[in-house]
């Protein structure tokens, strides 16, 4: 199958249908990307949350052993500091996961709006070949007026039969 690189307006509807549909997708991907924008911003709120909750405890175990507290009482404060740093861990984990989301969102985001951007330019070209096109022709239109206009003056032994 060949392609036909014609002007028609059946050409420049397909372009751009496909343009107005690659600019949905890329509209449709750009939410996505803000979206998972915010669950990102969530994840590290989280973390920061965290690790402060875990540097407050720490202190005041560090109190508690300069106080002479009960060891019973610094063990389980220990055990949840522990708690929290695997909970830190985990969330760490999850930062990267959702970093990772952000990233293929991104990528695909930037494939859709380089879609959208290339139909931009079809269409583009089209309406300036078709411009072209259109000079061309009244060119020649312009053209042959003139020497229809010429050979009225012409005496008849002169004048063009090649019309």
């Amino acid at each position: 199958m060949t392609y036909d690189n014609t002007l028609s307006p059946q050409r420049l509807e397909t372009l751009q249908a496909l343009h107005a549909q690659a600019v949905d997708a890329a509209q449709n991907a750009g939410q996505r990307v803000g979206k998972q924008q915010e669950v990102l911003r969530a994840a590290r709120a989280k973390l920061a949350q965290l690790e402060s909750y875990a540097a407050q405890y720490r202190g005041q175990i560090d109190s508690l052993g300069a106080t002479g507290a009960a060891w019973s009482q610094v063990r389980d404060l220990r055990g949840f500091v522990d708690r929290i740093e695997s909970t830190i861990t985990a969330q760490k984990i999850e930062l990267d996961r959702q970093q990772l989301v952000l990233t293929e969102l991104m990528g695909q985001w930037t494939a859709l709006r380089q879609r959208e951007k290339a139909f931009e330019v079809l269409i583009d070209q089209h309406q300036a070949q078709q411009r072209q096109g259109q000079k061309a022709s009244a060119l020649k239109n312009l053209q042959e007026w003139a020497v229809r206009r010429v050979s009225q003056f012409l005496p008849s032994s002169q004048q063009r039969s090649d019309f």
